[in-house]
């Protein structure tokens, strides 16, 4: 979506992202954002799930956030 400030002038490019869940997806995935990052040339902002875990922890549900 392209979002424009009147005030500022200024445009944003808004995505929503829904990162695979299967490993064997994941690098296709962050390969095509790389491209669409080479094609935009104006600030970009992904919003969604990534999908990506820092831990298995957080898989099991079982991780703390403070």
């Amino acid at each position: 979506m392209l979002v424009h400030d009147p005030v500022k002038q200024k445009n944003i490019v808004v995505s929503r992202v829904y990162g695979p869940t299967q490993s064997r997806d994941k690098e296709s995935f962050w390969n095509s954002l790389v491209q669409m990052n080479n094609v935009i040339d104006i600030p970009w902002c992904l919003i969604g799930d990534c999908n990506e875990l820092k831990n298995l922890l957080e898989k099991r549900g079982k991780f703390d956030l403070c």
